[in-house]
């Protein structure tokens, strides 16, 4: 599993409400680069700014808001991904989703 990867489900371990807004937008800003220009991986680049967006505006309801869907996706696009990364991202799905 790669180093980030590994990171965000480290920051993760105790609940997404664990994690500050500040650490979270860095977190959400190294996603968004990571993923960018990805195949099959637009619509998690596009949750992903919606997440930067409302992070930084402090709108942390609506950003909890859309942890669920962005889980689904992260899940969904485990299968796609490195074998070594498969099932770090179903964790990551399923600690977004709240599962």
């Amino acid at each position: 599993m790669n180093q980030q990867l590994q990171q965000t489900i480290q920051a993760l371990s105790g609940g997404v409400q664990g994690v500050d807004a500040q650490t979270a937008v860095s977190n959400v800003t190294s996603w968004h680069s990571t993923l960018d220009g990805v195949p099959g991986a637009e619509s998690v680049t596009s949750m992903l700014a919606k997440l930067k967006s409302a992070l930084e505006s402090g709108d942390l309801s609506g950003a909890a808001a859309m942890l669920p869907d962005l889980g689904s996706e992260t899940s969904r696009l485990a299968s796609a991904a490195p074998a070594e990364d498969q099932e770090g991202l179903r964790q990551l799905g399923s600690a977004l989703g709240g599962q």
